[in-house]
């Protein structure tokens, strides 16, 4: 499988070369610049060199360690069980099953692109959000979503899903100037992740889809949906109890 996955990013790579090879970007003095380090967020609105990106992708565990201080990197045996099941029930219920990317939904975004000259939100599973928050910018293009979905194969083929979660969890900006889920575990709660309830792994799981929106700080009541939109898919994933998901939805969301 993995083999097959290697060749099929091989693949999908030489097309995406073939079809926008988009120039390297230039410094003051018009030769190629390039990153003096894995800690930049994005690259800018315009794409470096195609190997350049490959190389990132391949060595995406780097690049997320060089975005928080090392000390404030989690493992995912140290996350509560809840956490990332709360997650993959909420933005990515075939992460275990794809090769991280959803084919319907990136044929969607080209066609939508193609009739209303606009790529479509959603359907990205959780590398491709990994790969878009770490390498890419946050501009809405064809261009871009169809880099976000080649460069995701190659952090399929290269990292476990176990790695994969980690590096998401680690990188993803959970809003209230918390970037990664240690960051968020305390500017929220006030404790480390390790001791998050299920229905604090709850909210924190819900954030990342809009950190600024879903803010309890922000918009409590928001917050709140959100976080029982995320309860009851896990429940309806089998994650947790009827008693448990009625426990969790009643419980405060008590800020630190």
């Amino acid at each position: 499988m993995k083999k097959l996955l290697f060749i099929l990013t091989l693949i999908l790579g030489g097309l995406l070369w073939y079809v926008m090879v988009p120039a390297a970007p230039t410094d003051s003095s018009g030769g190629p610049t390039l990153m003096e380090s894995f800690s930049y967020p994005y690259l800018g609105k315009k794409l470096p060199h195609p190997l350049r990106l490959c190389y990132l992708a391949y060595h995406m565990k780097d690049v997320a360690q060089g975005r928080i201080d090392k000390s404030d990197w989690i493992s995912l045996d140290s996350m509560p069980a809840y956490l990332p099941q709360a997650l993959i029930a909420t933005e990515d219920r075939r992460f275990y099953s794809h090769i991280g990317i959803d084919p319907s939904a990136i044929m969607r975004a080209i066609l939508v692109n193609l009739q209303y000259d606009e790529v479509a939100q959603g359907g990205s599973t959780l590398t491709q959000q990994l790969v878009k928050n770490n390498l890419l910018s946050p501009e809405r293009t064809l261009e871009r979503k169809l880099w976000e979905a080649g460069l995701a194969l190659i952090v399929e083929a290269r990292y476990s899903k176990e790695e994969i979660l980690e590096m998401y969890f680690n990188t993803t900006f959970f809003g209230n100037h918390s970037t990664g889920i240690r960051s968020a575990a305390r500017n929220y709660f006030g404790i480390e992740p390790k001791q998050l309830s299920l229905m604090e792994c709850a909210v924190l799981a819900g954030l990342p889809n809009a950190p600024t929106d879903l803010n309890p700080y922000n918009d409590m009541e928001a917050c709140r949906r959100r976080r029982d939109l995320v309860l009851e898919n896990m429940h309806d994933q089998g994650f947790i109890t009827g008693n448990q998901l009625n426990h969790a939805k009643k419980a405060d969301i008590v800020l630190r």
